[in-house]
């Protein structure tokens, strides 16, 4: 129903164009790549393309200005009150939102009113929490290829963190993509094309924005790009919460890279994939949104810094072993509100008076938390205690200072106690009682001059006036004023009333205007104190987190890990922190298991499908996962080195996107894994292999078999049915075989999951394929081949495979017996 100019303006104006239209397309024209939320009064309006674009996604109304014109101009709008939730839908969408606001008052307005776009919301730059889920983590990135490698930068807007580095190719780019999962990239002209950047879009949905060269600048050009788009969209005149990068990458952390992190499920991959299966979902026994995304980063990132692994140990055996002070803390935490996310709303210029009363309230909680933690034995708890920065002034202050409850705000007035400011309690009573003493005015008036139909009222044009009606004109005194002849009488003015009316009405908006100068004063005092409020914000995550592990402990019966100097590990009675979670207690069978000279150090593990490899190679990963964040593992006890880096290769998945098969996906991480592995890694690689020919398979997993166990020396599960490799335990010292047991009962297995020294033979996979539910004529028609096979080397074989309707050439495919 539109004409086709309202698509795409380009420079084509419209017939129906008015001054606020031209006022539109000029701000319009500044922010071509962002929805325009217009203010007009108590609503955003949308026109032309952003309004065609927005209406389906905000699932609102598309109408048009002048409908009876030649050329409708299409339009949408939203209450201003409301925009919260329709922003939500905007920036799940993709899209950037520019809010434009009337920045000067209508009423006093000559001509119309100005407006600018005062902050632009992106999908990094969210800016205001409430946007946003408190575990999400929208990421803003900036790319410059340099001469070698990319310089990369990270914001993460909410938490008030900047990170900047380099890392060397396009590999280690794509793996840190992978990991870090950005919103939103800034990137140059030149590499907008580059294959990395179409391979990171096939992993996950991103917004990327090509940007001029001269954004890129400096010895750290992407970090000058994040800095100088940073203070664009947000309309900041200073950053300087945002000053300090730390480094682009954590040092003294265990390297567990995008696949790994997949393949054991440490962290959902995204919101939408959360399935309460992950590790993180399992073990998360936080209070506070702060240490929610403490735990998720620290599971991310296990140290490999041992004093720092025991520190933390110490602290949750010192909580485990006093459950009153752990239930007293854990009370405590979760009356606290977001101390990161509030701090960052104060340096963005967003934080609202119930803000700072929220982060008033954390700071009040802080002297009696010291006095508890420096109680305690550990020194991880001592040392948060000392380092919780109470703040006096600043608290004193925000406590004297703000109302409860604080209004969500500015307009709504009500911020601050009446004692913070001499003028506040005499406005506030002016602006409150001015019905009461209208009324006690008019009685007055009423008296005085024998008027008994006298009535002070207010209108809009006039103000206060005092109506007489025509049969009581001839009282009026001399002193009143005529204003306005009415349809029954006249109504007055007089000297007291209006300057009663200039009190009272200006009372209430001189009350606004003063609570509003007030915060906008406290709430920079605040902004002054973001670096050690932010440094509470994270001791507090950091408490939550020793909470945490401590209470996971306690109610699964979880170990204290040793650590040690040597290489050998062995854990005694482990389980699976998530599988064990979905049994009846009791029910996980546990099993013991160690990398050593004795034991080996590279295990060729066999068994049935469904017998149990995955789950004790991954239990073991896990387990030294959690104990390097410095958390309790499930096991009887644990003996354990500092490993540096985790890889796994299992289960089968190709990159259609890129052009590449399962196979190719699996050779690609086996070649990741062979470049990067040490001999303190640990390695989990299961059914390598199977993409290709039986023969390719069986020589490609025998040779990469030899190469991390002679080239790498690091620990080894490698979970295998080509059961001819486990010969090598004859060949190499330091191999050895392990099983998982499996009964025969009557014509169905029985899956014992207890792991064994030796090999088992058979994988059991047409018994599996019964359980599954295989059709029984399918299932018999496997045993048969299977006979035949099994049974060609044997006298007898041309005849039972004659019968069976096997030919000798798909026979002889198989080879030797």
């Amino acid at each position: 129903p539109f004409g086709t100019h309202q698509r795409s303006m380009g420079d084509t104006q419209p017939a129906n164009l008015t001054p606020m239209l031209a006022q539109y397309l000029g701000i319009k024209a500044q922010h071509p790549d962002a929805i325009l939320f217009y203010r007009m009064g108590d609503f955003y309006e949308m026109f032309f393309e952003d309004a065609l674009k927005a209406a389906p996604v905000l699932e609102v109304q598309l109408t048009c200005r002048d409908r009876n014109a030649e050329n409708p101009i299409p339009m949408c709008g939203i209450p201003h009150h409301a925009a919260q939730s329709y922003l939500q839908k905007l920036l799940e969408a993709g899209l950037k939102v520019a809010l434009c606001e009337q920045v000067e008052d209508p009423a006093t307005a000559k001509g119309i009113v100005r407006r600018e776009v005062t902050r632009v919301v992106t999908p990094s730059l969210v800016g205001d929490p409430d946007l946003v889920s408190e575990d999400q983590r929208p990421l803003l990135i900036a790319i410059c290829k340099q001469a070698v490698g990319f310089s990369v930068a990270s914001l993460d807007q909410m938490d008030s963190e900047l990170r900047a580095g380099n890392l060397p190719d396009e590999r280690s780019l794509l793996e840190w993509l992978t990991a870090n999962r950005p919103s939103e990239w800034l990137i140059q002209e030149e590499i907008s094309q580059a294959s990395i950047l179409m391979a990171a879009k096939s992993h996950f949905p991103t917004v990327a924005i090509t940007l001029r060269p001269d954004y890129f600048t400096g010895d750290k050009p992407s970090l000058g790009a994040i800095k100088l788009y940073l203070k664009e969209t947000q309309k900041l005149e200073s950053a300087a919460i945002f000053e300090n990068p730390l480094p682009l990458q954590l040092p003294n952390t265990l390297l567990l890279d995008g696949t790994t992190v997949r393949s054991l499920d440490i962290v959902p991959i995204s919101r939408d994939q959360a399935t309460g299966h992950s590790l993180f979902e399992v073990i998360d026994e936080t209070k506070t949104a702060m240490g929610r995304r403490h735990l998720k980063q620290t599971l991310l990132n296990p140290s490999t810094d041992a004093a720092r692994i025991q520190q933390r140990l110490d602290a949750v055996e010192d909580l485990f072993e006093s459950p009153q002070l752990l239930e007293e803390l854990r009370q405590r935490l979760g009356t606290l509100r977001d101390l990161e996310r509030l701090v960052s709303k104060v340096g963005l210029g967003l934080a609202m008076p119930r803000d700072l009363l929220a982060i008033s309230c954390v700071q009040k909680v802080l002297p009696d938390l010291t006095v508890r933690l420096q109680g305690c034995h550990s020194d991880g708890l001592q040392a948060i205690g000392q380092a919780l920065n109470p703040l006096e002034l600043l608290t004193d202050e925000l406590v004297r200072a703000l109302a409860e409850p604080a209004p969500a705000t500015l307009r709504d007035g009500g911020i601050f106690q009446p004692a913070y400011h001499p003028e506040i309690s005499s406005l506030r009573e002016l602006s409150g009682n001015a019905k009461a003493q209208i009324a006690a005015m008019e009685t007055s008036e009423r008296e005085r001059t024998g008027i008994s139909s006298l009535k002070i009222k207010y209108s809009r044009v006039f103000g206060y006036t005092i109506e007489i009606s025509k049969g009581q004109l001839s009282k009026v005194p001399s002193e009143y004023i005529r204003k306005q002849t009415i349809a029954n009488g006249e109504r007055y003015i007089t000297t007291a009333l209006k300057e009663f009316e200039e009190r009272a009405v200006t009372a209430e908006q001189r009350l606004k205007t003063l609570e509003a100068e007030l915060f906008l004063e406290l709430r920079a005092k605040v902004a002054l104190q973001a670096e050690p409020l932010l440094q509470n914000a994270r001791l507090l995550a950091e408490l939550d987190l020793l909470c945490s592990f401590a209470t996971l402990s306690r109610k699964q019966s979880y170990c204290k890990p040793a650590f040690h100097a040597e290489n050998h590990l062995r854990i005694e009675e482990g389980r699976h922190p998530t599988v064990e979670a979905f049994l009846p207690a009791g029910k996980f069978v546990a099993n013991d298991l160690e990398f050593s000279e004795t034991a080996g150090w590279t295990w060729i593990l066999t068994g049935p499908n469904m017998g149990g490899k995955s789950t004790v190679m991954r239990q073991a990963a896990l387990t030294c996962i959690l104990a390097q964040c410095g958390c309790f593992v499930p096991a009887k006890a644990a003996y354990l080195p500092i490993l540096d880096s985790v890889f796994t290769r299992i289960g089968s998945s190709d990159d259609l996107a890129q052009g590449r098969s399962t196979f190719m996906v699996e050779m690609a991480e086996i070649s990741r894994i062979l470049e990067k592995a040490t001999p303190r890694s640990l390695i989990l690689i299961d059914e390598i292999g199977r993409g290709t020919s039986t023969y390719d398979g069986l020589a490609l997993a025998w040779s990469l078999l030899e190469y991390t166990h002679q080239e790498i020396g690091a620990k080894t599960f490698f979970a295998t049915h080509f059961h001819e490799i486990t010969s090598l335990e004859n060949q190499m010292p330091g191999v050895a075989n392990y099983h998982l047991q499996v009964q025969k009962w009557e014509d169905s297995v029985v899956f014992l999951y207890r792991l064994s020294k030796g090999t088992c033979h058979r994988s059991y996979g047409i018994d599996v394929a019964k359980l599954a539910g295989v059709p029984e004529k399918v299932v018999e028609r496997a045993k048969q081949i299977q006979a035949v096979l099994e049974g060609q080397s044997q006298r007898g074989t041309k005849t039972r495979s004659k019968a069976l309707g096997i030919t000798q050439n798909q026979l002889d495919f198989f080879g030797p017996a």
